[in-house]
């Protein structure tokens, strides 16, 4: 790349077609569909979880990753990028198929095709029950939540940010009173016109599903003693039976499907074009442009660290006709936008012309290139103690990575996202991501020196030029530049001032010290905190 910049093109297409890409792919969709939340209620370890020995970090991380395994699977086998609403199966692992039942070959693939068998109609995420668990309908609002979480996520058409002005007066305790006012009062109409008939497509799903309810289910035996009269409303409530409440879930209720019809609202129809189900809606929502638009914006706002409503339309509509072009191909889309002159150019000032500027590295990413560079992870077991109880699998997550969770990490510290009360990733330097990756640098750092010393040259990571007594200054700087280049990046002479900094960063160390292990401890980790490392 450095004797060749024409070469970027294809350093590019290596990237799209390694495992890299698919881990950015799945940060993308985790941080579009806000799925990867781990500070909310989990699904409790019971039932035949329990039986098969899952902790909450089995079920957490199978649960949130099983879309997102979905949508990487689908771009990097470069289908159509359609079918993340259209395609007729499901990716499920155990856990996710013992949870809802699917259908599972035992002993094959991690990840695997399968299906709802609860009689929803298929269409990608539109029928996935982790989209939906995530996004619930809370209390009466007949799943408007959902309807404008698909319209703002895949149109980029945030129904719910529209400004409307409703005169007050309306019981909103009576569920009906509501129903009829949002129909007939000027002030609702205009959004619940829209609104509606799309969260009408919704209507076979539960409100939400709620661990205190699979919790109670398995205390009462997961069936009601109908000798003690109805169910009692509450956690179990409505048409809610106990047995729907213990594994596999019952989130699917094809009885259901017509229900907003007992509300007096509005049957199902895709802003104004009446359809039958999320068949009809997800072959819908792909063949409207602005699905290629938001697509565009919603992948370049995210390569860029933009808001995808703030980035130029010319250079949108390029991307749009690139992605349609392509056959919906993601990877071309993003292969476009790596490639696209608005992303090669790193800072712009003074001018009008768009640019994205320096960016911040996630905590994902930051994640991936500590372990890439120095075979650390930066894992933690805060609760050893629950674990080792018998009813431990319910709160015990094992060993975690602290980069990439918020319930004992710190993800949204270093600028991350949690999901729920951290929905926007922060693009610059913080006081807490300097903390924390003060911390992980330091631990790394350690890690790495201690790993590569105790192994021959050649299968070391990164101090493969020194050995733990080398204190001759000539050998140190040919090491330091080779760490600068591994780590940040940049080609240095041995006797330029980069490596002067570090070399005598290296000598106050190892003279403090008097430990050359700890001198290289000191150097690597500096390097990792440097700005080169983390903006880029």
């Amino acid at each position: 790349m450095l004797r060749d910049p024409a070469a970027l093109a294809t350093l590019v297409d290596g990237w799209l077609d390694g495992p890299a890409f698919g881990q950015t792919v799945k940060d993308l969709h985790a941080e579009l569909f806000l799925l990867r939340a781990d500070t909310n209620f989990q699904l409790p370890v019971q039932g035949i979880l329990e039986d098969r020995g899952y902790n909450q970090a089995d079920v957490h991380f199978s649960t949130v990753e099983a879309p997102l395994e979905f949508v990487r699977e689908i771009v990097q086998d470069d289908v159509p990028y359609t079918q993340i609403l259209t395609a007729d199966y499901t990716v499920a692992n155990e856990v996710v198929a013992a949870i809802y039942g699917l259908p599972f070959e035992q002993g094959g693939a991690e990840w695997q095709h399968t299906e709802w068998v609860d009689g929803r109609p298929q269409s990608g995420l539109l029928s996935d029950s982790e989209m939906w668990r995530r996004h619930v309908s809370n209390a009466a609002n007949f799943h408007r939540g959902r309807a404008n979480f698909v319209s703002s996520t895949f149109l980029c058409e945030d129904v719910g940010a529209r400004d409307v002005f409703v005169e007050g007066g309306v019981d909103i305790a009576d569920e009906f009173a509501v129903a009829e006012e949002v129909q007939r009062n000027e002030g609702c109409v205009a959004c619940h016109n829209v609104l509606d008939p799309l969260a009408a497509f919704f209507w076979g799903y539960k409100e939400q599903i709620q661990r205190a309810a699979i919790l109670e289910a398995y205390d009462l035996g997961c069936e009601w003693d109908w000798s003690n009269g109805l169910p009692p409303r509450g956690t179990l409530d409505g048409s809610y039976r106990i047995e729907h409440w213990c594994y596999p879930l019952k989130f699917y209720d094809v009885a259901e499907e017509g229900l907003w019809s007992h509300f007096g609202l509005q049957p199902p129809a895709y802003f104004g074009q009446p359809a039958l189900d999320v068949v009809d809606l997800g072959q819908l929502i792909t063949e409207d442009p602005r699905f290629a638009e938001c697509t565009a914006r919603n992948f370049a706002g995210y390569f860029t660290q933009n808001d995808r409503l703030d980035l130029p339309d010319d250079w949108v509509r390029q991307l749009q006709l690139d992605f349609v072009e392509s056959g919906y191909s993601a990877r071309t889309l993003v292969r476009s936008i790596v490639l696209s002159e608005p992303f090669a150019t790193a800072r712009v000032t003074g001018t009008e012309h768009f640019s994205p500027g320096l960016q911040t590295i996630r905590p994902e990413q930051l994640s991936r290139t500590i372990e890439d560079l120095t075979g650390f992870r930066w894992m933690a077991n805060q609760d050893t103690a629950a674990c080792a109880t018998d009813l431990g699998l319910n709160t015990c997550w094992g060993a975690v990575d602290l980069l990439n969770t918020d319930w004992f990490g710190v993800r949204s510290m270093m600028g991350g996202i949690d999901g729920y009360t951290v929905t926007h990733a922060t693009h610059t330097p913080t006081p807490t991501q300097q903390l924390a990756l003060r911390v992980v640098a330091q631990e790394a750092a350690g890690s790495v020196v201690d790993a590569d010393f105790a192994l021959p040259a050649e299968q070391r990571r990164l101090l493969t030029a020194v050995e733990p007594t080398d204190s001759d200054p000539s050998v140190v700087r040919a090491q330091l530049a080779r760490l600068h280049l591994r780590i940040l990046g940049e080609v240095v002479r041995t006797d330029g001032p980069e490596v002067a900094l570090t070399y005598g960063l290296w000598s106050d160390a190892a003279a403090r010290s008097n430990s050359v292990p700890t001198a290289w401890k000191v150097v690597i980790s500096a390097l990792l905190r440097d700005p080169h490392m983390v903006l880029y």
